[in-house]
Formats: C-alpha cells, structure tokens, sequence
C-alpha cells in the first residue's frame, strides 16, 4: 500500500483527498455515488483489459474452467456431489446453446443424461432376497444354493428343461441343443463343465477341461434361446471340477449379466429335482450320462411340474453417468453423425491415478479436464449458433461429456456399447482432453492418420492457425477417443501435453492459457464444420502405431491398454495391443488375459503398474496369458519408454 504512486490516489479519490497519504484513514462524506474507481493500480496485471482485447470465447471459456475447478466441485470424482454439480453445469449450458438432450430415460422421456456405473476392481453384488421354492419345500441358501454373481433380478415360476452342457459347436460335432430349440417360459437346467468319461475326466482335453467349458458361451447359449432362469449343476465325479456351491465373490467374473434369476444347485438337490420331475425317475447321474455321449438334445420336464425361484441383486458399482446434447442435422447428412466429446470427471481426493502419495486435499484438474469440457461448450455454442444461420444439409452434432474416464474411459466405452445411434453411420469423433496448457512448443493432434481425407483436410486447417501441430497418426491412446477407433470410427484428439501439475492438487484453474485454448478450439471448430457438410462421411484407416502415453513413474512401457471392467475375475485383461511395442513382439493380442508374471500370480492392472515401474528397459519378463480358454507362456523383453 505504501508504495502506491500519488498519481493512482489522484485517479481514485476526490481532489480534496489528494494530499492524503496511504495508510491513513480519511474523512469522506460524499455520497456512495462519488467514490469512483477505474479498477486499476493494485494488480500488475489488468484482467478486464486482457479480456476485452481478446475474442469473447476466451472469457468463457476461462469462466467454465474456473467453475468445473472450483474445490465446490469436490474433484469431480464419480458418485459424489461434485460429480453431480459438475452434470447439471454442462446439462445447463448445452440447454442455454439450444442443444437438445441426446439420450431417453427409463420411462421414454428425453433425457441429457445416460446412467451407468463401474466398479474399481472386481467387486461382488449384494444379495438382497432370494427364494428356491421346489416342490413345496424351500431351499436354504449357501447349503442347497446359491445365487451366483451375473444373475438378474426377479421372480420365476416355471416347467424346466435339462440342456447338458450347454454347448454348441463341441468336438466332433457334438451340440446340446436342436436346431429349433427355445427355451421361452422355461427354466434351463445346466450342468457345469464339458462331456467326461467314465472316470470323470473330460473326454476333450489332456488336463483339466477345453475351452468349451467356459461359463460365458455356456449362459449365452442359454439367453439366446430365451430361458427363463437358469440352474447351474456341477456334474457329480468330475474329477478335476470344482467342490462345494459357488458364491457371488467366486463367480463376479461370470458373463454374461443377465436378466432373468440365475444359481447354483447343489448336485443332491439337483438329483432330486430331476428324479421327481423325469417321468421314468431318472436323476442327474443318469442324465449326465446321457449327456456325455451326446445321445440327447434339450429335454423338456413335464410342463405341470414347476419351481419357483426369486432373486434379487444390488450391484457394487459406483453410479455416475454420461451428458450430452444433441444440434440435430438437415436434409440428406441428418442420419450422419460427428461426435464431440470429452470426459468431466476428475479424481476428487486422489481415489484413482494421483501422483501425490496419502493426500486428501481436492484435486481440482483445471487442466485435466476442465479445459476440455470449456472447450466442448464454447464449441458447442459455436457449433449450434452455425446450424441455425446455415440451410444446407448438415450431419448431426453430439456433443457428450464422458464419466468415469479416470478409473478406465468407463464413460466411452459404456458409450459405444449402447449407442444412441447407428455407429456406422458417425464419421468422426472428436476428443477434448488437456487442452488448457500451450505453450511455444504447440498442441498435439492425434489419430491423424485415422482417416483418409485428414492427409489433405488437416494442413489446409493447420495453415490459418497460429498453432504448432504435431500431428501423431495412432487412434489409440489414455483418453476416450480410443474406443471409438476401436469401432473403426475415425478420430482425433487434441492436446496441449502433460505438465508438473498433472494429476497433483496443483492443477488449478490459474495455471491455464485461457488465449491459447481458444487457438485450439478455432482449430477444432474449423475441422468439426468442414466434417459436417462435407458431402461423403470420412473413410476409416487403420493407425495405431506411435501410441501417445501418459506420465506412470515407470521406466519401461509394455504397450498394451489394459482393461478396467469387472470382466474377469484375476489378471489384467488386454483391450488393445501398440505395435512395435513389447507387447506386440512378444505375439500378445487383444482379449488376452495376462495371469502371470515370472512367477507370480497377476492379480490386477494396479499390480501390473507396480511391477512395470520396479522393471528396466532389456529386462525379460515370462508372461502368462489365458487365451481362448488355454494358457501358455509368452517371453517379452521390455523397451524404454521412448523405443
């Protein structure tokens, strides 16, 4: 204050009060009106006039990213208040844009929102209620059944029909079912593994049991023929199979979920319910045999004898949710689509990814991904505000905040697999992630090799903007555009690069760039315009080499993307392979499961982080990967994080 120039107290004070020096305390009687100020002189740096001279997008964009970075936002971490905050302020300004909601509630009503949840690890349902009604005697749970993990909810009471294995396409021709068979109204009786001998050893594998066993083709083999329940049954003397009942812990990695009651009966209940309920009395031994020399398609049960079973479920999963709205296209591009998106979730106190160990302070990401949903909005505006000044055709906008993407792109992926819309019919997807960041060196642009067109459309863009590009062709990478390239839509991805705040409680909003954000929105919205109008929908190009990465703390990449999803029930499942990578050398593939590393048990993507981390680039490591239901050993030397 003392060292305030005399002529800034001219500037603020009546000519009465000139004389005065600062830090004194003046009389002043004049009205409210009369104390004046132009705003200048206590800051070295003027705001409203770095605002004013700059276009208006970058005072709103700054606003956006201010707000979704505010502590009140807890972080933004998936289920928790903030992440709800977080919604309702992208919901309200993609409304106040004139975009339409993209998605239908349960009840048909439109809806910005798209529910779902995830799980961190592999977690287990709750059982809520069950009841196994049979006969008119009702089964004790954990002692004659159990529900198990991928069951659905409801209550079924229902003829039944024993279909053996449940499998299709065995050995040597081998099917359990019919060429018309439905199970419609119907409650399947299942047993468990494969065909054994007499010895109860399967007939179709040297040790242990083939890949026909497995639970998923079995359940979905089932489904696919409309069963209204299903009751798995461990045949009884199969030697190398499991004992006792299987839990809901022991059985979260089956699949598929389904919708209709699914459990376990214990194999002497299951011989007596069949007995009673077979004409001719025969029980599960007898049925069982007959199954394993394939002399019996499904079997229906006499339609008056019924079971009852009931189950009911509540899932682990942390529950969040898409955002998107939609600027609807015209003429003969409206059924095309360009997707613009990018995740609003953070990390709240660090419950995922966190590079600084054991702190509970807010991690705000005003970069990490508030500039990226800034920069959605403002795109969003710009976007909506063409639409309606144009009248020629134009493909249809959606523009979509993704959740959950720091615990595994959750949000994407739940995305693509229940799509508003044909997937064939997008020509692009354009992903907002980090871009609050530029600096001398530039952006970067990724999936620039996606597409055949982005050859010739990207430097006719590049060239009218002030930016450096660094164009990088791969579609894959840590970000939600990878799993639309994986359903061969093309994509890119803009990026302004990792900084020291990343995933620390320093990304704060005053670290951004609000001037150069802008740059790379005019960049984008350029493209996002020309992909809207353009008379033919982008061609699809393969590019997954040079895949970006992201800061681990390790020395050495592997070059896989690991899967997050409760889909497996130990290991770390591989959602896509990088060429040229360790991975790819030593012949690993996508939906490998790795189970093993040297010689220990690999129990999930977290262990997999550490042990990269403890690892050195020439290091050879034997991994064991489960692949289509065989396992077998695979040597790969590790590569530097730069190879």
């Amino acid at each position: 204050m003392a060292t305030i120039d005399k002529l800034l107290i001219t500037l603020i004070l009546p000519a009465s009060l000139c004389a005065q020096e600062p830090g004194t305390i003046v009389e002043f009687n004049e009205s409210v009106r009369d104390f004046t100020s132009n705003g200048t002189g206590y800051s070295d740096v003027d705001l409203a006039d770095y605002f004013r001279n700059q276009h208006s997008d970058v005072a709103t964009w700054y606003q956006h990213v201010n707000t979704l970075a505010n502590p009140w936002m807890e972080g933004r971490q998936p289920g928790t208040r903030g992440d709800d905050l977080a919604t309702e302020y992208i919901e309200f300004h993609l409304e106040h844009a004139g975009l339409s909601p993209a998605f239908t509630d349960e009840e048909g009503n439109p809806s910005w929102k798209q529910p779902f949840s995830f799980q961190l690890g592999r977690q287990s349902p709750t059982l809520v209620s069950s009841n196994v009604l049979i006969d008119g005697s009702t089964m004790v749970h954990s002692e004659d059944y159990t529900v198990l993990a991928n069951s659905g909810n409801g209550s079924i009471t229902a003829p039944l029909t024993f279909v053996g294995y449940s499998i299709e396409d065995g050995e040597d021709g081998y099917d359990s079912f019919g060429e018309d068979d439905d199970l419609s109204g119907r409650i399947a009786v299942m047993l468990r593994y494969e065909p054994l001998d007499a010895t109860g050893i399967s007939r179709w594998a040297d040790e242990n049991f083939s890949g026909h066993s497995g639970i998923t083709q079995k359940m979905q083999a089932l489904l696919d023929r409309n069963a209204a329940g299903v009751i798995m049954v461990t045949p009884p003397k199969a030697l190398d199979g499991r004992r006792g009942l299987e839990t809901l812990r022991s059985s979260r990695g089956y699949r598929p979920r389904a919708e209709v009651p699914v459990i376990h009966l214990s194999s002497d209940q299951a011989d007596t319910l069949l007995s009673s309920a077979h004409p001719k009395g025969l029980g599960l031994a007898e049925l069982r045999k007959a199954a394993d020399r394939d002399r019996m398609d499904t079997y229906d049960l006499p339609d008056d004898w019924t079971i009852t079973i009931q189950t009911q479920l509540e899932d682990p999963g942390i529950k969040t949710r898409n955002v998107a709205g939609v600027i609807p296209g015209r003429g003969d591009l409206a059924d095309e689509w360009l997707i613009i998106g990018g995740h609003y979730d953070h990390i709240g106190t660090g419950y995922v990814g966190s590079r600084q160990r054991n702190s509970n302070k807010y991690h705000n990401g005003a970069d990490d991904n508030a500039s990226g949903i800034a920069s959605l909005l403002v795109v969003a505006d710009r976007l909506s505000t063409a639409s309606e000044k144009n009248d020629g055709d134009r493909r249809s906008v959606m523009v979509i905040g993704f959740g959950a993407e720091e615990a595994g792109l959750h949000g994407s992926k739940f995305f693509v697999d229940n799509p508003s819309m044909d997937l064939d019919k997008v020509s692009c997807m354009l992903n907002f992630d980090m871009m609050g960041r530029v600096s001398e060196k530039g952006v970067q642009v990724l999936g620039t090799g996606t597409a055949e067109e982005f050859d010739e459309m990207l430097p006719r863009h590049v060239a009218e903007s002030p930016l450096v590009v660094h164009a990088t062709p791969s579609g894959t990478g840590p970000s939600d555009h990878s799993t639309f390239y994986r359903k061969d839509i093309p994509v890119m991805f803009f990026f302004s690069g990792i900084t020291d705040e990343y995933h620390t409680p320093e990304d704060y909003a005053w670290t951004v760039n609000p001037q150069g954000a802008v740059e790379i929105i005019n960049l984008a919205t350029g493209i996002a315009e020309e992909i809207i109008v353009r008379d033919d929908i982008l061609t699809y190009r393969a590019s997954d080499s040079s895949s970006p990465r992201r800061g681990t703390g390790s020395r050495v990449r592997l070059g896989i993307m690991p899967g997050y999803a409760a889909e497996i029930e130990t290991g770390v499942m591989v959602d896509g392979v990088s060429k040229n990578t360790a991975a790819a050398k030593a012949g690993l593939k996508t939906g490998d499961i790795m189970v093993g590393w040297n010689d220990k048990d690999l129990k999930g993507p977290g262990e997999l982080m550490q042990l990269l981390r403890e690892s050195s680039p020439g290091d050879t490591i034997e991994v064991t990967v489960l692949r289509d239901g065989e396992t077998s050993k695979l040597s790969v030397t590790l590569q530097g994080i730069d190879e």
